[in-house]
C-alpha cells in the first residue's frame, strides 16, 4: 500500500504540471488532486520538491530494472527518450538551488550510477573513480534538461545521443546491468522505499 500511495500522489502531481508551473503548485492542490489527507502526504514527503524528487526516481528506476536496460548506454538512452516525450519535466527544471530538479538528478544519477557500477565490479568506487562519475552524472543531469526542454541536440534520438555519451566513457565503464546487478537494485530499491 505505501508504494501505491507514493506513487498515487507522484501521478497527481505530475498530471498538476500538465496544466500549471511547477512553482503555482502547492501540496494542497496536490492533496485535492489525490484525493488523499494531509497526514497520508507528509507521511511519505516534506514537501512538493520531494515528490518531484520521487518522480524521477521512478523513471530511473523503472529504466535500470527494464530487463531491455542490458549496459549504462541502455540507461543514457532511456532517461533521454523519457525526458524528450515528458515535456512536463521541462516545468521542474524552473526550480533552483539545493532542492532543485536538476540538483536531484545530478544527486540520484550519482547514487545509482555509482551503486551500478560497484555492483557490477564488486568493489567500491576508487576516489578517481567516483570522479569520473560525478562528471557524467552532472553533465549529463544538464543533457538530461536541454533535451527535456529540446534546445540542443534536436537531430538526435535518445538513443543516438546515448551511444555518444558512451563513446566518451572509459572502456571500463561500460558494464553489464545483467541479472545479477538488477536483483541487487531491485533489492536495494525495495529496502528503500520499505
Amino acid at each position: 500500500m505505501p508504494t501505491w500511495t507514493k506513487r498515487h500522489i507522484v501521478d497527481g502531481f505530475v498530471r498538476l504540471l500538465h496544466m500549471h508551473s511547477y512553482p503555482s503548485i502547492t501540496v494542497e492542490m496536490i492533496l485535492a488532486q489525490t484525493d488523499v489527507s494531509k497526514t497520508t502526504f507528509y507521511r511519505y514527503f516534506r514537501n512538493k520538491s520531494d515528490v518531484m524528487d520521487a518522480y524521477f526516481q521512478q523513471v530511473y528506476d523503472a529504466a535500470i530494472l527494464d530487463e531491455g536496460c542490458r549496459d549504462l548506454e541502455d540507461l543514457f538512452a532511456a532517461i533521454l527518450e523519457k525526458a524528450r516525450s515528458n515535456p512536463e519535466q521541462y516545468r521542474m527544471f524552473e526550480t533552483t538551488g539545493y532542492n532543485s530538479y536538476l540538483q536531484f538528478i545530478y544527486r540520484y544519477t550519482f547514487s545509482m550510477g555509482s551503486r551500478i557500477i560497484e555492483t557490477a565490479w564488486k568493489r567500491s568506487l576508487s576516489e578517481a573513480e567516483s570522479l569520473h562519475v560525478a562528471f557524467f552524472c552532472a553533465g549529463g543531469s544538464h543533457i538530461v534538461e536541454e533535451f527535456c526542454r529540446g534546445q540542443n541536440y534536436r537531430g538526435l534520438s535518445g538513443r543516438q545521443a546515448a551511444a555518444e555519451i558512451a563513446q566518451m566513457m572509459g572502456d571500463e565503464y561500460h558494464v553489464a546491468i545483467d541479472d545479477a546487478v538488477r536483483a541487487q537494485l531491485r533489492e536495494h530499491i525495495r529496502r528503500r522505499d520499505a
